[in-house]
């Protein structure tokens, strides 16, 4: 989260936590499922002009509302 979130939860006096109540191992499988898609879509290679950063963003667009909405998770 960015501190604009952060203050404006603690503003509204929301408690500010990274994962679910007693599950510590809560984001590394998250981030895990989304790394394996990226991966499986544009390989390992990196990324360094303005114009492929562009077709990415578009692509992670469409392409995470694929994953998180029609792939089972656990």
């Amino acid at each position: 989260m960015n501190e604009f979130v952060v203050s404006w939860c603690r503003s509204e006096e929301l408690e500010v936590t990274r994962s679910r109540a007693y599950r510590k191992n809560d984001q590394a499988h998250v981030e895990q499922r989304n790394g394996a898609i990226v991966r499986r879509l544009v390989g390992y290679g990196r990324v360094v002009c303005a114009e492929a950063t562009a077709a990415l963003c578009q692509l992670y667009a469409v392409v995470r509302l694929y994953g998180n909405l029609f792939h089972p998770s656990f």
